[in-house]
């Protein structure tokens, strides 16, 4: 096979992928040239990204996700998968013009491109809005916990440097990936995400936490540490033996042993969690 065989056969695979998406009448709208483009510069800024057809196809799909969170929302969301922020990137730098016209086109505005530097220290709260916005895209309980495709995205791809998302015990618990896009040890829970914090911040209704939570307040529960800690708001370490039925807290307690933390780690607010970029 030729050097125009292969290319054609990437091209192919690439559309292939494409219509194959949720979002194929807007995949089929992305310019051609951004596929070679983001391979011949992707790595640069992110070392290790591997640059096949599939690989891409699928970080594109992810940033369809999230402009379409953007969208919704109309407010600051955070993206949780540095593959899709490789071809934001690129398309930026390729074409920031006609991405914004592409923007504007297939999800109502322009999306800005905002770095992790200016979000002004939002960066949790921007991550919550962003996925009980891919939550409700997938038509899944917003305070429940299903985790939407494009928080697992980088670990499904093994992203290098990516953000290894997962649900624990009813929570999003997050990790950064290595340079082979293997989960660290390293295991956080961003306090933003967990449901409560979620209602608190006023991003689900009572209707909705009430339905997705468990009786009795098993879900905190269920996540209570060896002592007897456990999340139930955005940042905060609260003691369920010293929690009255309002939901008023007792003694805060430390995050368990073991080199995790239930907030403000390696997620959600800090290095992990909202890629490092956002919109506004």
């Amino acid at each position: 096979m030729n050097i125009r065989e292969t290319a054609n056969a990437v091209t192919r695979a690439v559309e292939w992928e494409f219509a194959h998406s949720t979002y194929a009448q807007v995949l089929a709208d992305v310019p051609g040239a951004l596929f070679p483009y983001w391979v011949a510069t992707a790595h640069h800024e992110f070392p290790g990204i591997p640059r096949d057809a599939s690989f891409y196809a699928q970080s594109v799909e992810g940033l369809m996700m999230f402009f379409d969170c953007v969208a919704a929302a109309g407010r600051r969301c955070a993206l949780p998968s540095r593959a899709a922020d490789s071809v934001w990137h690129a398309w930026a730098r390729l074409d920031a013009p006609g991405l914004d016209r592409f923007c504007i086109r297939h999800f109502g505005r322009g999306i800005p491109h905002v770095e992790r530097a200016h979000m002004q220290g939002d960066m949790g709260l921007a991550l919550a809005v962003c996925l009980v916005q891919a939550r409700r895209r997938a038509s899944q309980p917003a305070a429940g916990t299903h985790l939407p495709r494009l928080f697992s995205l980088d670990g499904q791809l093994g992203m290098p440097g990516g953000f290894g998302y997962r649900v624990i015990g009813g929570l999003v618990a997050c990790s950064t990936l290595d340079e082979f896009g293997n989960p660290e040890d390293k295991l956080g829970f961003p306090g933003e995400l967990a449901p409560y914090a979620l209602y608190v911040s006023g991003l689900v209704s009572k209707d909705e936490y009430d339905a997705a939570a468990l009786p009795g307040g098993v879900r905190e529960r269920r996540c209570v540490a060896d002592d007897g800690a456990a999340i139930i708001g955005a940042g905060v370490y609260l003691d369920i033996a010293g929690t009255d039925d309002d939901g008023a807290s007792g003694d805060g307690a430390a995050p368990p042993d073991g080199g995790s933390s239930w907030s403000g780690s390696a997620c959600g607010g800090s290095s992990c969690g909202g890629g490092g970029c956002g919109s506004s």
